[in-house]
């Protein structure tokens, strides 16, 4: 009785190491075989014009054409309007950039552009921001 328990664990032990050795076989064909992920794109030309045609209808009156921004008078109000194109800006990640365009920036007259931008417009636009940075 002793060597039925005995024989059982090294039948399921091996039956184990044999689909384990299999498996192994298959997930390495699996990965020869298929083409390997391509990194993230970077944006692409109609990306770029999507987002520029978008900064230009709503950001321009006050980042100025190429971003840069500074004192400008919009409805009265005299405002000294943050550079896109500047160290501090180009540290922030696009998620960072995209709140504050979706929230806007009230103590600084930034105004909040949730729901009158898609998701796809804000990541475009901040695609076109980040061209503008590397000029």
């Amino acid at each position: 009785m002793k060597v039925i328990p005995f024989l059982s664990v090294v039948l399921l032990t091996t039956a184990g190491l044999s689909c384990s050795s299999d498996q192994t076989a298959v997930d390495n064909a699996a990965s020869n075989s298929s083409p390997k992920t391509p990194p993230v794109a970077a944006a692409t030309v109609d990306e770029v014009a999507s987002g520029k045609k978008v900064f230009e209808a709503n950001c321009i009156l006050c980042h100025k054409a190429d971003g840069t921004g500074g004192r400008v008078s919009v409805e009265g109000k005299n405002l000294n309007v943050e550079d896109l194109t500047s160290a501090k800006i180009r540290a922030f990640t696009d998620e960072k950039i995209i709140g504050y365009i979706m929230n806007g920036v009230e103590d600084e007259g930034m105004p909040a552009f949730k729901g009158r931008l898609s998701e796809g417009e804000l990541r475009d636009v901040v695609k076109y921001i980040r061209v503008l940075q590397k000029k």
